[in-house]
């Protein structure tokens, strides 16, 4: 094989040019087809957003915000949620596996708001869907607002129960406030908590106590299909075209 002088590659360009465009129009055009001719896949969106209340929960920085957003996030797409959904879906007769979920079950962060997408060959299933999850999620996050203002008050309570104990030791006789029965109340409060509830502390309760969250938008009907990865297809077969022509040209015989 000869060897490629890049003067001559240039001028061969040049001269074909033409041709090189004319395969990367049939190349974009082949793969915009290809896309066209799979099965229509329909598209569901909703919507839930998060709600901070600075005026308890104090001056917290962006990354404090984030990461509460983020504690939401991972709620809505949680093991719990999802095994909710898989449930409510089979009562409509539709089969949802964890392979399902992954491929087609997708949640979109967009400020303080979460926007989650399901896809499906049907329309109506992929409404449906997506009103299952948003609900589900939705109701998972009210009971993981409640849950946290509980925890808030046992962190109150455990606060009191030190500041009883100290009392006892230091103040005599102990206050009327760190009487006998007030210590037996706060340890059957604290003896209430999981494992997982003692190891959230004071600052991360008053944080995740003060969040709280609201469906903003169900799900909706799709009207049309969408076109996934378009844009993507197009660009890959006006490349594959670019390459065949190069090809062409450098190792084609030309006269």
């Amino acid at each position: 094989m000869e060897d490629i002088v890049p003067s001559e590659l240039m001028k061969r360009v040049i001269r074909w040019w033409w041709l090189l465009v004319l395969l990367m129009i049939a190349g974009g055009a082949a793969d915009i087809l290809a896309v066209r001719l799979q099965k229509p896949v329909y598209e569901s969106q909703a919507s839930i957003t998060t709600s901070i209340d600075f005026a308890y929960a104090g001056r917290i920085d962006e990354s404090q915000a984030d990461a509460l957003i983020s504690v939401i996030g991972d709620e809505i797409s949680s093991t719990m949620v999802m095994n909710v959904v898989k449930e409510e879906a089979a009562a409509f007769g539709i089969t949802v596996t964890d392979e399902t979920i992954n491929d087609r079950f997708t949640k979109a962060r967009q400020g303080f708001r979460w926007e989650l997408t399901v896809r499906d060959t049907d329309p109506q299933n992929a409404r449906s869907l997506t009103q299952i999850w948003v609900d589900a999620a939705d109701q998972a996050l009210t009971q993981f607002h409640q849950k946290n203002q509980a925890i808030l008050a046992v962190r109150s309570a455990q606060l009191a129960l030190q500041n009883c104990f100290s009392q006892s030791v230091i103040v005599e006789p102990a206050s009327g406030y760190c009487s006998t029965e007030n210590m037996a109340t706060f340890r059957d409060i604290l003896a209430a908590l999981t494992t997982s509830d003692k190891l959230l502390n004071i600052q991360d309760a008053i944080l995740l106590s003060n969040v709280s969250t609201e469906k903003t938008d169900d799900a909706y009907l799709p009207s049309s299909p969408v076109l996934l990865k378009m844009n993507l297809a197009t660009l890959a077969g006006s490349i594959c075209g670019l390459l065949v022509g190069l090809g062409f040209l450098i190792f084609g015989k030309n006269k």
